[in-house]
């Protein structure tokens, strides 16, 4: 069922609980107080009943019943006789003997229904300033009775045309209510995964339809922003991945060749045996990064020395540094320690050490220092180069971007490397920033929140290792 019919089914029966809970507090209001009006009369006219007692010697009259509406009186002496009566009444008393006696003593206010089957009204009380005396008053019920069931009637007629004139209307105003989305759900279906501006119209009523057409298209550029970036990932993985093995297949053709001497084809071997490592190196850093983005990456943390982990990336370095006349320095505290996966973080480290190395003048310092402030950790590798290129900074943790050219000494790997350090930060729940120091030479920071474990009772001055590029 369709949530147009769903709510005009439910406003229906809402609508006719409501006027039917109406109706029946209307109806009994209105015979509460029909009601309480005869009962009113009733005891007015029991009041006035001595008014209908005959003179002395005169006879009571009898005359035919009373018409429909009419209020009439008897009185009643202590032995049961009619002594009195309205112009409608006969002479047999209006109430059994028993009832008469009980009247004697206080008001008796009964409903009775007739041998015609209608009902009638009946008050009796002792007549005042006559003991043992009674006077009796009644009305038939005829007038209100048919009142209220006319009443009932139109009420009846009523709401079946307001409850039907109310489903239709829910029914009318969801269907307009909901049209806005129907148009959304039908622009949407004919979306299509190559539509560079694909979005739904947004209405002007500011209301939920238009918040909800306003989240579709956020959550539209998403899926097609991600969608683009896995189509650029697939096409630079693919244009990445050619060149090894274009290299790789050329060495493997060479060394296939007659006539080859023994050291060219030990030298083909080694060239194809390095794309290999290229090409391998580049499938786990591809690998890593898929895992990353379903958050699958698996972090095994420990309380690690982070000044020793600091200290290990930095003599891995160290020959890369020397050949390079570039000297890597290490600032941090003697005695920090942090609950981290050394190997990820270790990693991440030694991308930024190479990339630093790689990329910084010779004759320069990199530099790596750690800090605590507090449980957070802050650890940044900063180089003495002319920095980043402005434009790459905002780009500087995507794949396969890297600065351009007259920054590095060489073409460098396939620009995943800061792009895993990000990957690996995000693990760790802190994230890594780029920046320019304003002297020159670029700072690459990781902030780890809550990954500092300074040890109690020593204390923190900060001490350095120099690592020389000799």
């Amino acid at each position: 069922m369709s949530i147009r019919l769903r709510l005009a089914a439910v406003f229906t029966v809402a609508s006719a609980v409501v006027f039917v809970l109406g109706s029946w507090l209307f109806v009994s209001e209105l015979s509460s107080s029909m009601q309480a009006a005869i009962d009113s009369q009733l005891g007015a006219q029991v009041s006035r009943a001595a008014r209908f007692l005959p003179a002395s010697g005169a006879s009571t009259p009898v005359t035919s019943a009373p018409t429909p509406g009419e209020y009439v009186v008897q009185v009643v002496d202590p032995r049961g006789r009619v002594r009195g009566a309205s112009a409608d009444v006969g002479t047999t008393p209006l109430l059994s003997p028993a009832a008469l006696r009980t009247a004697q003593r206080g008001r008796v206010l009964q409903t009775t229904t007739s041998g015609e089957g209608e009902r009638e009204r009946l008050l009796a009380g002792p007549l005042r300033g006559r003991p043992g005396w009674v006077a009796i008053a009644q009305v038939s019920l005829e007038a209100p009775d048919s009142t209220l069931s006319h009443v009932m009637r139109e009420l009846l007629i009523g709401g079946v045309v307001v409850v039907v004139g109310a489903g239709l209307g829910a029914y009318v105003l969801a269907r307009a209510a909901l049209s806005p989305v129907e148009r959304l759900r039908r622009e949407v279906a004919a979306l299509s995964e190559r539509d560079a501006a694909a979005g739904v119209r947004v209405p002007r009523t500011r209301d939920e339809i238009a918040a909800l057409a306003t989240t579709m298209n956020r959550l539209l550029s998403r899926l097609h922003g991600a969608l683009a970036r896995q189509r650029a990932l697939v096409a630079d993985a693919s244009h990445e991945l050619r060149t090894p093995f274009a290299v790789l297949s050329g060495e493997l053709e060479l060394a296939a060749r007659p006539g080859r001497s023994r050291d060219e084809l030990a030298a083909a071997v080694e060239r194809a045996g390095e794309e290999a490592a290229r090409l391998a190196r580049l499938t786990d850093q591809l690998l890593f990064l898929a895992r990353s983005d379903e958050d699958q990456v698996p972090l095994h943390r420990e309380t690690t020395d982070l000044t020793a982990l600091l200290v290990r990336s930095a003599d891995r370095a160290a020959a890369g540094a020397g050949m390079a006349g570039v000297r890597v320095r290490v600032d941090a505290p003697p005695d920090l320690e942090a609950d981290v996966d050394p190997d990820r973080l270790g990693e991440a480290i030694d991308n930024l050490v190479d990339n630093a190395v790689r990329l910084a003048p010779a004759g320069t310092t990199v530099e790596i220092s750690a800090a605590a402030a507090g449980r957070d950790l802050m650890i940044e590798v900063a180089d003495s180069g002319p920095g980043f290129p402005e434009d790459f900074l905002p780009h500087a943790f995507e794949r396969f971007t890297r600065p351009d050219s007259s920054r590095a000494r060489s073409d460098g790997g396939a620009g995943l490397g800061l792009a895993i350090v990000s990957a690996i930060a995000h693990g760790h729940g802190g994230r890594a920033t780029a920046r320019n120091r304003p002297g020159g030479g670029a700072v690459v920071t990781l902030e780890l929140p809550g990954a500092a474990q300074p040890r109690l009772g020593v204390p923190p001055p900060a001490g350095s290792t120099v690592r020389p590029s000799e």
